[in-house]
Order: structure tokens, then C-alpha cells, then sequence
């Protein structure tokens, strides 16, 4: 019975790969080349690397080669050119234990060296040794001999690599992560056959990526164009996928993060080919895959792109000017526990203190230093103002791949702005070597700020120029009334100019003179006035004597 089911479930396996073996497809070198199918497959990777402007005295360059093996070179051959002449040194972390062929395209002067047990085959100069050391040390030591380094470049199974001369904005080396086919030197053709892949006109949308085992790769970033496809995702133990995409359908038998959310149910798949494109098939119950593609990259961060080509025409305008994808991600906290986390529609004093926190989202087994290059704040509308603010390190005790500060908004607290924009250099760096850096990416946040105090209103009376003049007229024409006043009492009176309050009041001369005292008015009148008064009434009545006599 149990052989009889044995033999049943074998049939049913090759009917299925009977029946799907349509909906199959072999793969074909596509690396570094354009896609003519229907879906159009892109696959860059990150390595080290370096581009200055060094030249020696006689204008002789200086450039390291770190060459990385894809697993489908039987040997390594490549055609190199130089812009003049040069000294070219010849590095790779594996053991080559395969001969490298270079074929030397140049008229000028060119030194070559190699690390020791490295066989380099060419038919003109002799090869010199170099120390057995890799990345920053290397690059030291090239420093001391020749006096710089031109640039370093990490390149994965080279056929072609030609030096044009154009020379880079840095003086000294410093290894950071870097794209090699966005340098300007060298230009890089490598073999197609480090990445395969196939395409056929399927409705089902089925996407199928497979890393072989004995791959070196840790972290693969996957941006998918189209939505609602279906993805296969399978990989070597330890790696990790992020996808940056809605809507999307996905298995894997790593982990994978979805929008920064990590997502763990693995499944059992195999590397082969025509196994992992059926188990596919039978999970996702499809009749036949849209593309599947084979990755033999020896690098530590992949970066793919899926897009259906009906959409490539519209997408194509958007990809050229939209921003580098970010391998960072920032949060905002109001405590210094970090347990608080900023709401977007808070409004932060400008004194209040905010704590920050830059996590890594590459993740897996590579482990990297997050370094924080500068902040700055600008504010939002038609005339923004930017403001360098000062940051302080906080201290985190397991924090991977993660680095924390913290910060406030006083230098904004007199701008009329309540919008500003968090804007930070932030920089992944690997802890082997203390310059190892990639290139700083800005990572942004906005935040609602509102002044922490508000200035008080003023105690004085602030008067115009008219408020001023017109007191000083109201003062002068009073003073005329009141001169005039007195002026007017001393004639009527006869007495001197003074204040007096009834007939026997006291006088006051002014402030601060004391009060005088006023003399009573004499009663009798003078002689003279008594015989004027006597001649004038005799004439007309008779004296009181006579009368009385």
C-alpha cells in the first residue's frame, strides 16, 4: 500500500511538471543590459568604494580594483584602458585561485600590482606585489607609496573596465557605499551572465528571484513598479528582503520586511531552477510565471527593480528625477525614554526639547555604524528660512544598526514660521574601518512648532509726532489764558499779581513761596479825599454842625 502510494504521488509530481513544463523558461545573461521583454528586470548593486581628484607630479593616476567573482566564471578575463598614464593595483576579498587575464589597451606608462598568490596573465609588464590587506588599509598603504589614490572601485566579474580621466570632487579616498555604474571612472562592463533572468507574456503576474546558496549576499532591496504582482522570493540562510511596495503578494523562505514592517513565515524552497518555478506555480495555483531571474552577485546589498513594460513609458519620466531610494528611517519622541512618540499634528514649544532616533533599515548579518553628519531645520512656504541647529548624541546601550540625539527649535523662536522641516545628513559607515562611509543620504521630518513664550506689551504710552505737538500747543495756550488771566486781575485790582479765594483769603505769590497775609483796607478816607468831598456836598447841603445847631 505504501509503495502503491509512493508511486502515485511521483506520478502526480511529473504530471504537474509535464503539464507546467510550457509555462517554464531558461534563463539568459542580462546583466548591465537593456530588456527588450515585456517586464524589465534591473539589478545594481552596492560595494565600496572611492573617486577623488589625486594625481601624482607627472600626472601619473592611481586606481584600485577590488573584484569581486560571480560563481559562473570559469576564469576572469577583461580589457583595461587608461586616459594616460597610471599604476593599477588588483585586489579581491576571495581567493583566487583562478588565474585574472588583462589585456592592456594603453600607449602610456602603466604599473601593475597584485596581492600576493594572485596570478595576473598579461604579455607586457611584470607584476608587482602589494600587502595582503583589504578595503581602508589597502587604500593606506597605496596613500604612503604613491602619495593618493585616484580611485577604488568594487566591481563584480569585469569584462571591460576603461579609465576616462575625469577625475572626482574629493582629495582623499574615504571607502563608502556607492553604485560602480554611476561613476563617472571608471566605466564598468561586466559579464551578463552575473544575473539571468527570462520573461514570458503571462497574465498572472508571477515574479520568481532565486540568490543560489553559496551566494555572499545579506540584504536585497526589491522595488516593484506594477502593483498587484505575485513574488517568489529565495535566498541564501541569513538574508533578508525589504520591499518598499503596496500591494503585493509575496512567499519567501527568508525574511522579509514589508514597508518596515518584518514579516517571518519561511517556506522550504529549492534553489534549482525548474523545481522553485513549479513549487511556485503550485502555490500561487498559476499557469505560468511572468519572468524568473537568478542573481550570482557576491555583494552585500542587491537592489531590484521589477516593472511590466505596458507602465515603463509613464514610470520611466517619474524614475529619472525621483529622489534615491532611502536606507533610513527617523522618529521623533517627546520623552527621553523614547517611549513617546511625536504626533505629526503636535505643535512643539521651541523650547522643548525633542528626541530623535535614525534606525537602519538594512538589516541581516551586515552591521553598520549610523552617524549623524549634521541637522538643519527649514521652514515651509513661498520664502523659507533654514537654520542650522546644534544636536546632542543621547546614549544607547542596544541600539543595532541605530543612533539617537536630541534637539530643540530656539534658534526659530523669533520667525514667524510654524511649519519646519527636519532635515539631517545621516551616513551608514561600517565598523572595520573608522572611514568606511557611504555617502550621506538626508532624511527629513516635519514638525509643528510654536513659541515658547510670547513677549510682553510694552508699559509706555507710545505717543505719534501729531499726539506730542498738540499736547505742547493745548500747554502753550494755556499758559497764555492764565498770564493773560492774571494780567487782567492786577489792572482791575491794582495789586500785585497773585491767587487770592475771597476778601480776606490768603494770597499766594507761587509754589513755593509761604502765604501772605492780607492788610485790611482802611476806612477813612485821606485829607485830601475829605476836603474834595467837603467842597462838593457844602454846596449843595449844609454841614451836619449847622444842622444840628
Amino acid at each position: 500500500m505504501e509503495t502503491f502510494s509512493t508511486i502515485l504521488a511521483l506520478l502526480m509530481i511529473f504530471s504537474a511538471s509535464a503539464a507546467s513544463g510550457s509555462s517554464l523558461c531558461e534563463p539568459k545573461g542580462i546583466y548591465r543590459k537593456e530588456s527588450t521583454d515585456k517586464v524589465a528586470i534591473t539589478v545594481d548593486e552596492m560595494t565600496d568604494g572611492c573617486l577623488t581628484n589625486y594625481a601624482t607630479k607627472n600626472g601619473t593616476e592611481v586606481h584600485i580594483i577590488n573584484l569581486l567573482f560571480a560563481s559562473v566564471n570559469d576564469n576572469l578575463m577583461m580589457s583595461v584602458t587608461t586616459a594616460g598614464p597610471a599604476i593599477l593595483i588588483f585586489t579581491s576579498p576571495d581567493t583566487l585561485s583562478k588565474p585574472i587575464y588583462i589585456l592592456l589597451n594603453s600607449n602610456f606608462d602603466t604599473s601593475i600590482y597584485a596581492q600576493n598568490g594572485t596570478t595576473v596573465i598579461q604579455v607586457r609588464k611584470p607584476v608587482q606585489q602589494t600587502p595582503d590587506v583589504q578595503g581602508q588599509e589597502l587604500v593606506s598603504w597605496a596613500e604612503k607609496q604613491f602619495g593618493g589614490v585616484s580611485s577604488f572601485t568594487t566591481v563584480n566579474a569585469p569584462k571591460m573596465i576603461e579609465f576616462t580621466g575625469v577625475k572626482g570632487a574629493e582629495t582623499v579616498c574615504d571607502l563608502r557605499l556607492e553604485v560602480p555604474t554611476n561613476k563617472t571612472s571608471p566605466k564598468v562592463q561586466s559579464d551578463e551572465q552575473a544575473v539571468k533572468s527570462c520573461c514570458l507574456n503571462s497574465q498572472d503576474k508571477l515574479h520568481i528571484i532565486n540568490i543560489p546558496d553559496y551566494i555572499d549576499v545579506r540584504n536585497v532591496s526589491v522595488d516593484v513598479v506594477t502593483s498587484g504582482i505575485k513574488l517568489v522570493l529565495r535566498g541564501p540562510v541569513g538574508m533578508l528582503w525589504k520591499i518598499d511596495t503596496l500591494g503585493v503578494s509575496f512567499m519567501s523562505n527568508n525574511a522579509v520586511q514589508l514597508n518596515n514592517r518584518l514579516v517571518n513565515w519561511p517556506k522550504n524552497f529549492s534553489d534549482n531552477a525548474a523545481v522553485l518555478q513549479n513549487q511556485a506555480l503550485s502555490l500561487f495555483k498559476s499557469k505560468s510565471i511572468s519572468s524568473y531571474t537568478e542573481i550570482f552577485l557576491n555583494s552585500p546589498l542587491i537592489s531590484i527593480r521589477i516593472e511590466e513594460r505596458e507602465q515603463v513609458t509613464e514610470k520611466n519620466e517619474v524614475a529619472t528625477t525621483a529622489s534615491p531610494r532611502s536606507y533610513t528611517k527617523m522618529q521623533l519622541f517627546t520623552s527621553p525614554d523614547y517611549t513617546a512618540e511625536l504626533n505629526p499634528t503636535t505643535k512643539v514649544q521651541t523650547d522643548k526639547r525633542l528626541y530623535a532616533q535614525v534606525q537602519s533599515l538594512v538589516h541581516g548579518g551586515l552591521l553598520l555604524v549610523i552617524q549623524v553628519k549634521s541637522c538643519f531645520v527649514r521652514s515651509k512656504g513661498i520664502h523659507p528660512v533654514e537654520k542650522h541647529i546644534s544636536i546632542k548624541e543621547e546614549p544607547c546601550l542596544e541600539c543595532p544598526n541605530m543612533t539617537r540625539f536630541s534637539f530643540s527649535f530656539e534658534n526659530v523662536q523669533d520667525q514667524p514660521s510654524n511649519t519646519w522641516e527636519l532635515q539631517c545628513n545621516i551616513s551608514h559607515c561600517t565598523p572595520n574601518y573608522a572611514k568606511s562611509c557611504a555617502e550621506p543620504q538626508l532624511v527629513k521630518k516635519t514638525v509643528l512648532v510654536t513659541p515658547s513664550y510670547v513677549a510682553p506689551a510694552s508699559p509706555c504710552f507710545e505717543f505719534s509726532l501729531q499726539s506730542v505737538l498738540g499736547v505742547a500747543f493745548g500747554g502753550f495756550l494755556i499758559g497764555v489764558l492764565l498770564v493773560s488771566a492774571l494780567w487782567f486781575i492786577k489792572i482791575r485790582t491794582g495789586y500785585p499779581i497773585a491767587l487770592g479765594f475771597g476778601p480776606t483769603g490768603t494770597f499766594f505769590s507761587g509754589c513755593p513761596c509761604g502765604p501772605i497775609k492780607r492788610h485790611a483796607v482802611p476806612t477813612n478816607p485821606s485829607p485830601s479825599e475829605n476836603s474834595s468831598a467837603n467842597g462838593s456836598m457844602s454846596s449843595t447841603q449844609s454841614t451836619p454842625t449847622s444842622s444840628m445847631a
